[in-house]
Formats: C-alpha cells, sequence, structure tokens
C-alpha cells in the first residue's frame, strides 16, 4: 500500500486587500527556490494574491 504524505498548509495574507488562504507549503518553498535564484536577499515566503496582484505573505 502507497502511503501519501498531507500537505502541511501555510495560512497567507495580501498586504493590501486583507485577503487570506491556505497555501500548501511545497508551493511556497518552490516560489522561494525562484527568488532567491533571482538574487533576493529575504528568506520569506510570498505568493501573488489572486483578487489584487499584490504580494501576500505568512500571516
Amino acid at each position: 500500500m502507497l502511503f501519501i504524505e498531507d500537505d502541511v498548509m501555510v495560512r497567507m495574507k495580501c498586504e493590501s486587500c486583507g485577503y487570506e488562504e491556505d497555501v500548501p507549503d511545497w508551493i511556497l518553498e518552490e516560489f522561494l527556490e525562484i527568488e532567491l535564484h533571482n538574487g533576493s536577499k529575504e528568506r520569506r515566503y510570498s505568493c501573488q494574491c489572486p483578487e489584487c496582484n499584490k504580494n501576500m505573505f505568512r500571516k
């Protein structure tokens, strides 16, 4: 039998409109790797808000 680990969800909040959403941590890790590769100095989870296209950060 194959066991699949459940996603760990991270609560994210938009800094502009206040929208909140749970995002799987593996997606945030991929975004973080891209940002670090592109020269970002911050090791901080972020993603784009689906409501207003501004930055969302860990709540």
